[in-house]
């Protein structure tokens, strides 16, 4: 009984590690060069906001062939950009610094923001305006700092 226990354990973990082995070289070294291109983006962030933003990249809620033609940090920055925006004031400063912690772009069928436990999570789809999304993340923030 145990052993068939520990087999579905390791199966459900090797299944759950599959999407990870199963991306190419090329996806790999693409993921990392925009999680850091991200992350430089956000130091400006942190500069303007006197805080450290911690990003991430959620790839797996993003088709593997839109990735490889366009740049998630294109479209990330909108959420950045509404927090510079944001921190231009002191009210909206302190707000930002308390509030915020980390910032995961997401893909998604349509631009949406959400802020749980510190976490601002932008999801958008590559067809969206990234300068209209700020707005919409700016919009969101204010509304939810």
């Amino acid at each position: 009984m145990a052993s068939r226990k520990a087999i579905l354990l390791v199966s459900c973990l090797t299944l759950a590690a599959l999407p990870a082995l199963a991306q190419s070289l090329e996806e790999r070294k693409l993921h990392a060069d925009q999680e850091q291109q991200l992350a430089a983006k956000a130091e400006l962030t942190d500069k303007a906001c006197g805080f450290s933003l911690k990003t991430q990249i959620d790839w797996p809620s993003f088709k593997s062939e839109e990735v490889l033609q366009k740049s998630v940090v294109a479209w990330c920055t909108a959420g950045l950009d509404a927090m510079e925006d944001l921190c231009s004031e002191a009210l909206g400063k302190q707000a930002v610094s308390e509030k915020v912690k980390s910032l995961t772009c997401a893909g998604g069928s349509e631009v949406s923001a959400k802020l749980v436990d510190g976490n601002l999570t932008y999801a958008f789809p590559f067809s969206s305006a990234s300068n209209q999304n700020k707005l919409l993340i700016r919009s969101y923030l204010e509304k939810n700092l």
